[in-house]
């Protein structure tokens, strides 16, 4: 592996720093390449990536130059910026290592905070017509929210990540809304009743130009990301696309990107007879949502599932429904920060279930294939991590988008 990626990924164990002090240190160092960068920021809980996907998509078909910043990534690194849908070169990221290695080192800047200096200073190098960027963690004090955007989209949101966003919905929406800019357009997906009030709130004392989109708007375009929420997040792309007044946006090409915009492990189906699909859903909303989508496909067989998940995360209300759902369940531990053991994933659920323990996921992958019927279905679902087992099995690669 390339030494600048190693040492990118070596850092990540510095964990997560809220406050943007650090990230504007590095930014000033290489320039501040993210003033006058034409940001697109998207926040929220779930579909962050999926409306940060579409929308890129529909920039790119219509013939703009895109810069794409998302996380965390499925295999390499480099997926996490992307300009035209291509990631990242090694030799950039090394080349930006080189440079400012010693400003990284110096001011204890964290993994996150590097990445979006990255991401900033290519887009800027490259001279992207449109950058879209997710938020890494909240909003308020994310490293994202130092770009002064040109729109900003909030996502459904949700309980996740509560030890650092605060316990009650209201909390997590003003850490969310953090990224209101005043006078800055902002797009909000339909949210409960708390959290639609909260932004409000924080809209206003901002002045900020709020706008929610209603479910029920029609949608009458072929896309090629199945799920009812992933339409949602279609629309939520398209409600922005109305008011960017700065762009010209054909209707041909529109259908065209939704026709064939892709992202990886959102309901992804990696084989048909029998089915087998991947999915990153990891908190409860996520996985609801999936499992919603998944009924859906009216499995004729045994339902299997393959699941991973890190320690923090609570699925305690999940369980009745993944045992109505899945016969066979066969838990397992991926890579990253702070993996749920099998064991004791395991221990989620109820004793009398056909539970297995296959902490290897490529094992648990290959033990779940092998057992499969035609008319089976197989789901591998949880975190990001599953990424270079199922690149490895499947023969499938996440760079190209």
């Amino acid at each position: 592996m390339n030494s600048a990626i190693n040492y990118l990924l070596s850092i990540e164990s510095r964990g997560i720093k809220l406050g943007l002090e650090r990230t504007q240190f590095i930014m000033k160092s290489c320039g501040n390449p993210h003033a006058n960068l034409p940001v697109i920021q998207v926040a929220g809980t779930n579909g962050k990536g999926s409306v940060c996907a579409i929308l890129e998509k529909i920039f790119r078909d219509s013939g703009y130059k895109t810069g794409l910043f998302t996380s965390p990534h499925l295999v390499n690194v480099n997926e996490r910026i992307r300009i035209n849908g291509k990631p990242i070169e090694n030799k950039k990221i090394e080349s930006f290592i080189n440079q400012y290695k010693h400003i990284i080192e110096n001011n204890d800047i964290t993994f996150f905070e590097c990445m979006t200096a990255i991401s900033a200073w290519y887009f800027k190098k490259q001279n992207v017509d449109v950058a879209i960027m997710e938020t890494g963690l909240g909003g308020k004090f994310d490293s994202v929210s130092i770009c002064t955007p040109i729109a900003t989209i909030i996502t459904p949101i949700s309980y996740d990540h509560m030890e650092i966003l605060g316990k009650t919905l209201k909390d997590i929406a003003i850490q969310k809304a953090g990224i209101m800019k005043k006078n800055i357009l902002c797009i909000s997906a339909k949210q409960k009743p708390t959290v639609e009030k909260t932004l409000k709130i924080e809209a206003k004392n901002a002045n900020v130009p709020l706008y929610f989109l209603d479910n029920n708007e029609e949608f009458d375009f072929d896309f090629n990301i199945p799920g009812n929420k992933q339409k949602e997040n279609a629309k939520l792309a398209l409600f922005l696309i109305k008011y960017l007044n700065k762009f010209d946006f054909n209707k041909i090409f529109i259908e065209n990107a939704l026709k064939s915009v892709k992202w990886y492990g959102r309901n992804q189906i990696l084989q048909v007879k029998p089915t087998i699909i991947f999915d990153v859903g990891h908190n409860e909303s996520g996985i609801r949502s999936f499992i919603q989508y998944y009924k859906t496909l009216q499995i004729l067989g045994d339902s299997t599932l393959i699941i991973s998940l890190y320690s923090r995360k609570n699925i305690i209300k999940l369980i009745p429904l993944l045992e109505a759902m899945f016969i066979n369940v066969i838990c397992t531990e991926t890579g990253g920060k702070n993996p749920m053991p099998a064991s004791i994933l395991a221990n989620h659920f109820t004793p009398s279930h056909n539970i297995k323990i296959i902490p290897n996921p490529n094992s648990a992958i290959g033990y779940g294939i092998k057992k499969l019927k035609i008319k089976d279905g197989m789901v591998i679902l949880g975190t990001h991590c599953f990424g270079p087992a199922i690149s490895k099995i499947f023969n499938i690669s996440f760079d190209n988008l």
